[in-house]
């Protein structure tokens, strides 16, 4: 199982802290797009469409590129911008 841990107006979207998903196929986070289908509303999938939230796995950024593993803690946040 990977846990996925929403911020910001994403968890919001999502309505929920954290989901828990098999990680079955998936070896990239990018493959969340698609694990997560079920789990989450459809709109927060198309929100996370463009790879524009960051991604971190086990604390650290990691990227929509980032390696997923049987344990993971995913966190999906959103972009941030200001000065």
């Amino acid at each position: 199982m990977i846990k996925v841990l929403f911020f910001a107006h994403l968890r919001e979207m999502a309505g929920t802290n954290s989901v828990e998903v098999p990680l079955g196929d998936m070896a990239l986070a990018s493959d969340l797009l698609t694990g997560l289908k079920g789990y989450v509303p459809d709109a927060l999938l198309n929100e996370l469409q463009d790879q524009s939230a960051m991604v971190s796995i086990n604390h650290r950024y990691a990227g929509w590129q980032g390696q997923l593993e049987e344990g993971a803690e995913v966190g999906i946040l959103p972009p941030v911008s200001g000065g």
